[in-house]
């Protein structure tokens, strides 16, 4: 079957990042003839679309929407809004079923099925199982697990299917979507080490999306993903996708040994969870090509942590930015993410994340970077049941358009950190 698979559009509000998740589909598919279209690496993303519908004549179309906005960045852009016109050039362009799929599709599966007739099937959670079985029963989806489809003018659901156990998966068809157009993203290639999360930060939608429990796909098998990169690919710098990617620890430390041990010319960033963060640890992280280490404490007190969800403490968070500066070289870079206004803030937390960043500024300078954010509610998180809670939102509410949480008691501090954002942006501006 002819099979075209296409990335949701952006809105060319930022550099492209490579759409692993499709890479994965097209390798769960090798017997059908398989076309990847990214409209975020062209000038003319719709009429490419167009052009690409009328050169390899689809049967069937898979669209995955791996975001409905950029969710917790100071930035906002809704994604969602450019899905009804790349479904509509679809329908309009060719004949073939329309599938919609990927984790911003999951998390509101049924309201986009409500809110775009033109989807015949939405795949639900993980698509490399679901995706082979449904071009076999086009027909009778209800024979395919996890999967959304049409019957008699209602959307139906065939129940919850196994988890794809991702160290016996194929590798992702890197050849599928030439490499090219994303190699001078910093994150933009990235390689997948597990799925699952067993962290239970209040905000996070990974433990619904993938599950609570870790599967690991081999060290090895990692490498050589890496290693195909770089000697096939001309890649340079990449990211580990993974939530987080020191947890289990021991997986993390085995993936770099094996890194080190075959010598391949290549750097790379990670997020990474600071109560798992030594300085044995940081060394082999160094060795192994990593320039560029995410930390997103997110709060500033054990209090806020703990509201949070987070499995930190003070102690970590500083702790692990002493070990970074006084251990690395100006190779090395160091991000933190914070939210400006979580459940729990108060002004003394709120200086002493100021007083924190300040320091770091002083004595790393360039070499550190922050992310000042807002707290996007979704759902199946426990942020949603916070927000529920202090009827920030009502239980029928949908969070398909973005909502976002702010503790009430002290609204004024997001306010007083975003007119401070604006003027360093503008005094960033005045001195370029």
């Amino acid at each position: 079957m002819k099979v075209l698979l296409v990335q949701a559009y952006l809105g060319g509000h930022e550099a492209p990042v490579y759409p692993l998740g499709l890479a994965c589909i097209a390798a769960s598919i090798p017997e059908h003839e398989v076309t990847v279209y990214d409209p975020n690496t062209v000038a003319a993303p719709l009429d490419g679309l167009k052009e690409i519908i009328a050169r390899c004549s689809p049967e069937l179309v898979g669209v995955s929407l791996r975001n409905i906005d950029s969710t917790n960045k100071s930035e906002i852009v809704f994604y969602y809004q450019w899905v009804g016109s790349l479904l509509a050039i679809i329908s309009s362009n060719c004949d073939a079923k329309i599938v919609l799929g990927g984790s911003g599709f999951s998390m509101f599966a049924k309201e986009i099925m409500e809110e775009h007739p033109a989807i015949d099937y939405g795949v639900y959670l993980e698509g490399e199982s679901v995706f082979p079985l449904l071009l076999q029963h086009l027909a009778a989806p209800f024979k395919v697990p996890s999967l959304f489809y049409r019957q008699g003018g209602k959307i139906c659901y065939s129940g919850d299917g196994q988890a794809v156990e991702i160290n016996q998966a194929p590798p992702p068809a890197w050849d599928a979507l030439a490499c090219a157009p994303y190699l001078k993203g910093r994150d933009a290639i990235g390689v997948e080490t597990k799925r699952g999360c067993a962290l239970g930060c209040v905000y996070c939608i990974y433990g619904f999306l993938n599950g609570r429990k870790y599967r690991l796909k081999s060290p090895v098998r990692v490498v050589d993903e890496v290693e195909a990169l770089v000697k096939k690919h001309k890649v340079t710098q990449f990211t580990f996708v993974d939530s987080i990617f020191n947890v289990p620890q021991a997986h993390a430390r085995e993936i770099c040994r094996e890194l080190i041990t075959r010598n391949i010319s290549v750097t790379w960033s990670a997020w990474l969870n600071e109560h798992f963060f030594d300085h044995e640890f940081l060394t082999l992280l160094v060795e192994a090509g990593c320039r560029h280490i995410i930390f997103s404490p997110d709060g500033f007190s054990n209090g806020v942590l703990r509201i949070l969800g987070k499995n930190l403490s003070m102690q970590d968070i500083v702790q692990s930015l002493l070990l970074v500066q006084r251990n690395t070289n100006r190779e090395v870079e160091l991000s933190y993410n914070f939210f400006m206004n979580p459940p729990g803030q108060s002004l003394a937390n709120f200086f002493g994340m100021l007083f924190f960043c300040l320091l770091a500024k002083v004595t790393m300078k360039k070499r550190v970077h922050f992310e000042f954010s807002v707290m996007r509610i979704e759902p199946h998180t426990g942020l949603y049941r916070i927000a529920l809670e202090e009827g920030v939102i009502t239980k029928n509410q949908c969070l398909l358009n973005p909502t976002y949480y702010s503790n009430r008691r002290t609204q004024y501090l997001e306010r007083m950190m975003k007119v401070l954002l604006s003027l360093r942006g503008k005094l960033s501006h005045a001195n370029r």
